[in-house]
């Protein structure tokens, strides 16, 4: 779970690198062995993705003033 924006960015950074990983593997493997080895990694992507949007979907809480 996303509790600050600085987690926010690093999921946004490792949802990149986990995509930089599936294009770079598009290229080198066969279909049947890309599809193998990106099943797990797109259940992640989309795990991570979905944490984004539940952050996003919630307002900031209030900051309290002195």
């Amino acid at each position: 779970m996303i509790e600050n924006d600085e987690q926010f960015q690093m999921a946004q950074k490792a949802i990149q690198n986990l995509q930089h990983v599936l294009l770079a593997a598009r290229r080198v493997h066969a279909q049947d062995e890309y599809r193998s080895m990106a099943t797990p990694i797109l259940l992640e992507l989309q795990e991570r993705e979905q944490d984004l949007i539940e952050y996003l979907s919630h307002p900031q809480p209030e900051v309290t003033r002195a």
